[in-house]
């Protein structure tokens, strides 16, 4: 397994794909390793050098010996860029994932290629909040590792459960628990994030995408993104929830490569 030495702790990464296709770095969300990806990678490989992490203390990564924000979280991405030897590549993240990428591609803007933001915000003080359902849910799961009923409305939508429940089940049973104290020290960095003044002046080709029955970051928050990002485009995806390449993956990656190919197709030109 292939990990990046960091100070006290080491990040885990994966690399599918051929080595001369276009590199695409995924960055998975709150509490969820790489494995959250399910078939993602897989899949985009036919197009892309697709490159996963997991964010520090979940996953096969280490925590580090104290508390983190997200633009601490944005170096790791770029350490694994270098492990990988990336100079730079087109990213998509999501929820936290997403935050990670806006501190990326502010502190190291030739790094990132092309821009793919999902279900994410740019300041949390800012941003639309999910109802008090969702909040209690939230707080069952992430500090009180809470896995079934609350986590399932979180991510997905209630048409897609009450068709899929089968399908849901095996995918969480897939990805590894991450432990309360590494969640909890996601939460404070996401409660902190703060990205939006860099966000009105970005330059690089941007993709903001959610689905428009996310109960725990409201695609309102989307829709913000997409008017501060100078030349963003929006794509809500109708019915879906929060963990839309779950839900929807022919449409997350034909979004994904519609995207980063043509803005690897402008840089060329």
């Amino acid at each position: 397994m292939p990990f990046v030495e960091r100070q006290g702790y080491r990040i885990h990464y994966r690399c599918f794909g051929a080595e001369d296709a276009p590199p695409l770095l995924l960055v998975m969300g709150l509490g969820m390793g790489a494995d959250a990806w399910e078939t993602l990678p897989v899949k985009l490989a036919d197009r892309f050098r697709v490159i996963t992490l997991d964010n520090r203390g979940v996953g096969e990564s280490s925590p580090s010996p104290g508390g983190f924000r997200i633009r601490d979280l944005a170096d790791d991405a770029a350490s694994v860029l270098d492990a990988a030897r990336v100079g730079s590549a087109s990213v998509f993240g999501i929820s936290m994932g997403g935050m990670i990428a806006q501190e990326l591609v502010l502190r190291y803007p030739e790094r990132v290629r092309s821009l793919v933001l999902g279900a994410t915000f740019g300041s949390h003080l800012r941003s639309r909040k999910p109802s008090p359902g969702v909040a209690r849910d939230l707080l069952l799961v992430g500090l009180l590792a809470r896995r079934g009923a609350p986590l399932q409305r979180l991510l997905v939508s209630e048409a897609f459960i009450a068709g899929n429940r089968a399908r849901f089940d095996l995918w969480l049973s897939g990805i590894r628990p991450a432990p309360r104290s590494a969640v909890r020290r996601q939460l404070v960095a996401i409660a902190l994030h703060e990205a939006e003044a860099g966000l009105y002046h970005l330059k690089t080709p941007t993709l903001v995408i959610s689905g428009d029955q996310d109960r725990l970051v409201p695609v309102e928050n989307s829709r913000r993104l997409s008017r501060i990002i100078p030349r963003a485009r929006l794509v809500e995806l109708p019915g879906a929830g929060h963990a839309f390449p779950f839900e929807r993956p022919v449409e997350t990656i034909r979004a994904l490569i519609q995207h980063c190919l043509s803005a690897e197709v402008r840089a060329a030109g």
